[in-house]
């Protein structure tokens, strides 16, 4: 906790529900923090603890009144603050009177606009515990909660109802009161192991006080303890703790001095799936899962409880899971009553968006799609015919009990009834692992029919979105599209594959409302997700645009066009060799500015400098090698074939006036370097690339 604290607040509430805690705990340190700057107070460090029943922010260093300063007041014009015998208008004598300041302090100034008069001000000092109340109604009223209630005969909302106020500022009581709850040096115990008003006589023993009364009031250690409690009755139970930090951070904020009850449940529910147990004790009544050394999951699961483990703790918490798993064998009973195929034509009875139609429309254009795609990769057809199965099964687990029970197992709960059905094992794998990654983290898709079934299904969700005008905008993703398309990006990098995304989606466009309309915006979309991507992987800006720039959408192949530059451009020679390029690129450019359809003809008989005939020699004698390398993704053989041809380029710019005045010459000068440049245009856009 902090120490040192002069400045102590606790709200004393009913039990807040455990999602609102940790984002109202970033909201108060920050309402705390912007109030005390604009009130120039100062302090040294500001932290916000939280329990179910409290609220508790300390502050280290908190001023005793607020800094004195001087500011500089702007008024009115000198022609509006004037009249045309010189006497003071009704718009002076009310910035004098407005501001509490003299008519002799003020003076004028030549601005922009004009004369205007300023004025200097020495802002008042104010004591901190009088401007304390204004900002602790604020905490009250402007920290977002999902939801507030009133309570009893108050105006004021809360989550819960408020039952008291703990404030001291230098170890004495600050007078607060909102309707009628006022402010004491009181704090409240454990609220059933010591359910007492305790009296605070200093800060500095507050948190220790706390502890006495059964209250850990810092979460980083609340979560501590748990932590280790629980891997210490899994070791003790002869397993393994089943990791899980969200639930860590729910349960965090569930108790206020945490226990760990062991409990076990009748072995015979063992033989339901796994992922099913787990989803009833997680989510439902928040326990933890022990697993043996091999993963599997064992009878044993741990409560973290606000009371000490006994016996009838214990026989409550396993009555209760026996009533939940016995509902959840039913739920699997009832499932497997039909196979997942059997359910591919209830999804038309499914909307999954009014103007897009049913699941199983999206289904049909997520087959297409696949289609398309495996025009491009020319997969075998007994692959296609898996991407196809699978496609039509990957969202018939929504029409199962335990879906809709849970619907964290949608996919994964799919995969394990598609097993159990006798299908193809890339087919169930592919009907939980398309809807990855889902977080930050989880390991993309890598067999060919996830993969594929993954890409349909993100391709279809960002099209359908677009067309019925959900296209993200600011900072508002509610769809998560961004993240999609950095999956389809990160798909086809990590799983190296060729997929010309424009010629895909004009391909699909006419399965969507204005779909024509939309292919470059969804490019672009995408593009711009491939940036971030690219330069996470340490390329910098002007590689990535170069490549990007160049209106290719094969994101792959970009990549390792970006990715070449950025390890060949530590070779001096080919750095130096890429400003050459970017010389020819500049001249022609600028010329192509002015003379857009002139045409160029190149004629070797007007070359007059060995230099010339050099240049042209060695990139026409190479003209093949370069298309093929080009057309070969073979980038490390074409940068050593240009690094070859630096000396060249070289000696032709230290020698050769490419404007010369004589046109003929000059263009045919040009003419030579756009048939250089021909081989390069689609290959990145030299104009982009910085020198260093």
């Amino acid at each position: 906790m902090l120490t040192n604290a002069n400045f102590l607040l606790e709200l004393g509430t009913e039990e807040v529900p455990a999602g609102y805690i940790p984002p109202a705990i970033e909201a108060m340190k920050k309402v705390f923090v912007d109030s005390l700057t604009a009130s120039r107070i100062g302090f040294n460090g500001i932290e916000v603890y939280a329990t179910p029943r409290r609220t508790a922010v300390l502050i280290d260093g908190l001023a005793g009144s607020q800094r004195e300063e001087e500011v500089e007041l702007k008024g009115p014009s000198v022609k509006a603050a004037y009249d045309a015998e010189g006497k003071p208008t009704k718009a002076l004598e009310g910035f004098v009177r407005g501001n509490g300041i003299r008519a002799e302090d003020v003076f004028q100034r030549e601005s922009e606009k004009g004369a205007y008069l300023f004025a200097k001000k020495k802002l008042d000092a104010k004591k901190t515990e009088d401007l304390l109340p204004e900002i602790i109604s604020q905490i009250v009223s402007s920290v977002p909660y999902p939801k507030r209630m009133q309570w009893s005969d108050k105006s004021v909302t809360f989550p819960r109802p408020i039952r008291y106020f703990l404030i001291l500022f230098n170890d004495k009581l600050v007078p607060f009161d909102i309707d009628g709850i006022a402010s004491s040096n009181k704090t409240r115990g454990h609220y059933i192991q010591h359910n007492r008003m305790v009296d605070v006589d200093s800060i500095k023993q507050y948190g220790d006080l706390l502890k006495k009364n059964g209250v850990i009031v810092d979460q980083e250690e609340r979560r501590g303890i748990i932590r280790k409690e629980l891997d210490a009755a899994a070791r003790k139970a002869g397993g393994e703790l089943l990791e899980d930090e969200a639930l860590l951070e729910t349960v965090t904020y569930l108790v206020e001095n945490p226990e760990v009850c062991t409990c076990t449940f009748d072995r015979e529910f063992l033989k339901l799936p796994d992922i099913v147990l787990i989803a009833e004790m997680r989510e439902h009544q928040k326990y933890f899962s022990v697993v043996d050394k091999r993963g599997r999951l064992t009878d044993t699961f741990l409560v973290v409880s606000n009371n000490p483990p006994t016996a009838n703790v214990r026989a409550g918490n396993e009555r209760v899971i026996t009533a939940r798993f016995n509902d959840a064998r039913f739920f699997y009973d009832e499932d497997r009553k039909a196979k997942l195929a059997d359910r591919v034509e209830s999804l038309k009875t499914v909307m999954f968006h009014k103007e897009l139609g049913s699941i199983f429309d999206k289904s049909q254009r997520m087959v297409a799609i696949a289609g398309i795609i495996n025009e491009q990769l020319a997969l075998e057809t007994g692959l296609m015919k898996k991407i196809e199965r699978a496609v039509w099964l990957s969202k018939t687990d929504l029409m199962t009990a335990v879906v809709f029970e849970f619907p964290s197992l949608q996919g994964k709960i799919g995969r394990i009834y598609a097993g159990e059905d006798g299908e193809d094992a890339e087919v169930a794998e592919a009907i939980e692992d398309h809807y990855k990654p889902r977080f930050s983290g989880e390991p993309l898709p890598s067999g060919m029919v996830s993969i594929v079934v993954s890409l349909a299904e993100k391709i279809d969700n960002i099209f359908g979105s677009f067309s019925v005008g959900n296209i993200p905008k600011g900072s508002a993703d509610p769809y998560a599209l961004r993240r999609q398309a950095n999956a389809i990006v990160e798909l086809l990098i990590k799983n190296e594959i060729n997929l010309d995304m424009k010629r895909l989606l004009s391909a699909a466009a006419k399965n969507y409302r204005g779909g024509e309309g939309l292919v470059d915006k969804i490019v672009e979309f995408i593009a711009v997700r491939a940036k971030t991507i690219f330069s996470e992987s340490g390329l910098s800006y002007d590689e990535i645009d170069a490549c990007l720039s160049t209106g290719m959408s094969d994101f792959l192949e970009l990549f390792r066009r970006a990715k070449s530059i950025s390890d060949f451009r530590k070779n001096e020679k080919f750095s130096q060799m890429l400003l050459g390029f970017k010389r020819m690129n500049n001249i022609v450019s600028a010329f192509r500015k002015e003379n857009r359809d002139r045409a160029l003809s190149l004629d070797p008989s007007l070359f007059r400098c060995e230099e010339e005939k050099e240049l042209h020699g060695f990139f026409d004698s190479r003209a093949d090698a370069i298309d093929r390398f080009i057309a070969a993704s073979n980038y490390i053989e074409l940068f050593g074939l240009l690094i070859e041809g630096k000396p060249i380029i070289d000696a032709f710019f230290d020698t050769v006036l490419v404007m010369d005045k004589d046109t003929a010459l000059r263009d045919n000068r040009l003419a030579l370097l756009e048939s250089i440049l021909k081989h390069f245009t689609s290959l990145m856009d030299f104009s982009k690339i910085e020198d260093r």
